[in-house]
């Protein structure tokens, strides 16, 4: 399966022969059955392009999401930024994710999440830190009233602007947002639309999953499974 006209283009994200396989479900026992979700897969994606991802099953949906993020190993292929090799659980410079469950710490205030972004992708701890901490978490329609609260005691959608702000603060060479917006009102919604425009500006790649036609329109490209 191929996608996209001409030739690669580098700098941005590049996928060569990606191949995504899952347990095939009712196989034999002792037997492990897989199947494709996604089978020999090209893709490049230029600086500031954004890429939907849709398919009739959002699990398959997710396992090519968590292959492109570097979240787990693909059964084949190979998926390069900025023409070096993304790999394992790469560093948040080069990858910012948004898994579905949002992956945030329950011990930590909302700042906080945002800050082991920040810290981790190399960024002194101090007040400017904290500052570009708040300014995507504001950017994103969360109050200042929630800063400083543990995630825990947020709402689905306050925590889900949380996660995607971990993901976006540091304007990663690419980021992978698996269902950014699913549990978002509508206004909320085009807070996200806002903040993934700039983030294009800044020449980030994006490749997404939504359901939300709102979302989907702001992509310049789509790819369907199956």
């Amino acid at each position: 399966m191929t996608t996209g006209a001409g030739g690669p283009r580098s700098p941005g994200l590049r996928v060569r022969g990606l191949t995504v396989e899952r347990p095939a479900v009712g196989g034999a026992p002792g037997r492990d059955q897989r199947r494709s979700v996604v089978a020999d897969l090209d893709l490049d994606l230029a600086p500031g392009q954004r890429l939907a991802l849709t398919g009739p099953s959002s699990a398959d949906v997710t396992a090519v999401l968590a292959c492109l993020a570097g979240q787990r190993p693909p059964s084949g292929g190979s998926v390069t930024v900025d023409d070096l090799e993304l790999g394992l659980h790469p560093e948040p410079r080069r990858l910012g994710y948004l898994s579905p469950d949002h992956r945030l710490i329950g011990t930590l205030t909302a700042v906080e999440n945002v800050l082991v972004s920040l810290i981790a992708g190399g960024e002194p701890s101090n007040r400017v830190t904290g500052e570009r901490a708040e300014t995507q978490l504001a950017a994103l329609g969360l109050s200042p009233a929630t800063w400083h609260n543990l995630v825990e005691q947020l709402s689905g959608g306050q925590q889900q602007r949380v996660a995607l702000a971990r993901a976006l603060v540091l304007r990663p060479r690419l980021v992978v947002l698996d269902e950014p917006t699913s549990e978002l009102d509508p206004d909320s919604v085009e807070l996200v639309v806002g903040v993934l425009r700039e983030v294009a500006s800044d020449g980030v790649c994006c490749v997404l999953s939504s359901d939300d036609d709102v979302l989907l329109d702001l992509c310049d490209r789509r790819i369907t499974l199956g």
